[in-house]
């Protein structure tokens, strides 16, 4: 009976989302942590949000994001306990992302594919259970928003079986962007065999439960990351006046925080002047217009040299 209802109020908030856009935001830098020491809290709870914003699994053990963990407790903007050795914590999410994008790794939008689980398998209720249990704990972990659903719902006949025509209509009828379908098939091991369909994937594969909901999570990150050549761009921006470590610092944040950008590198350091690679959904001269609400950054006097931005840092 419980389960029953528990459908039935997945299938509801279904239903009101076919109408509009699929629910799909996600609070990446809300997390809650489990720690016994008060002085682990921060960096525990930066190590599960730098894999939700990148979208990398191993985000927490990258070396250029290492400062972040190492300075964990000043990107922390409240926290409580939450009860059973628990504490909630809240980041904050717009100085960490412009630190990941001055280190020239990508973020995962928080806008993400909200994304139906299918177990289309004859199994026992303790099996199933487990199953979904290991779905949600991976998908809390990643940042993916999914709702599991029974077979029945799409419509469409053994969800396994059905062909990536008959799926993607059923899926967005439903309000959702993705479907990731798992087969168990028995034998002496039996295993799970899954497929993910979306407008822009068609992956099979066999996996545990929770695994399964990791690749899928690394597709998506890698759709995302794919370059768009209509919108994307790299533009050379040169920098004077970077005279110290703290200035190289607080110039790549600046540069983070401007609307479009998602990527930027430090190419090479003259004098006080540095080369940043910046990848922008802008045109240069969009971006410099952007740029143009930077305080600190303005434009450089002299010829501008065709195709790169030059700015001066003011001090």
């Amino acid at each position: 009976m419980h389960a029953a209802f528990r459908y039935v109020g997945v299938l509801a908030l279904l239903a009101t989302c076919a109408t509009a856009d699929a629910a799909r935001a996600v609070r990446v830098y809300d997390v809650t942590v489990r720690e016994a020491s008060a002085a682990q809290v921060a960096p525990a709870a930066m190590r599960r949000a730098l894999v939700r914003a990148t979208g990398r699994r191993d985000a927490a053990a990258d070396p250029a994001l290492a400062s972040l963990l190492g300075n964990a407790q000043r990107y922390v903007r409240s926290s409580r306990p939450a009860g059973d050795g628990r504490t909630d914590v809240v980041l904050d999410g717009g100085a960490i992302e412009s630190a990941i994008l001055a280190a020239g790794r990508a973020v995962w939008p928080a806008a993400r594919p909200l994304t139906l689980v299918v177990f289309d398998a004859a199994a026992d209720s303790a099996t199933l259970d487990a199953a979904r249990a290991q779905v949600e704990a991976a998908a809390s972990e990643r940042g993916l928003p999914v709702s599991v659903v029974p077979a029945a719902t799409l419509n469409a006949g053994s969800a396994s079986l059905a062909t990536r025509e008959l799926l993607l209509p059923a899926v967005q009828r439903l309000g959702a962007d993705a479907v990731l379908v798992g087969r168990l098939e028995g034998g002496v091991a039996p295993s799970w065999q899954w497929t993910l369909t979306s407008p822009d994937l068609a992956e099979s594969w066999s996996a545990a439960p929770g695994a399964a909901l990791n690749d899928a999570v690394d597709a998506f990150v890698r759709v995302s990351d794919a370059p768009v050549a209509s919108t994307d761009s790299d533009v050379i921006v040169m920098v004077s006046g970077v005279r110290s470590l703290a200035d190289y610092a607080d110039v790549s944040r600046a540069l983070a925080g401007v609307g479009g950008v998602k990527r930027i590198a430090l190419e090479e350091a003259a004098g006080d002047v540095a080369r940043f690679r910046v990848t922008t959904q802008a045109a240069v001269d969009t971006l410099a217009a952007a740029i143009a609400g930077q305080s600190r950054l303005v434009p450089a006097a002299g010829a501008a040299t065709p195709g790169v931005l030059s700015l001066s840092w003011l001090p």
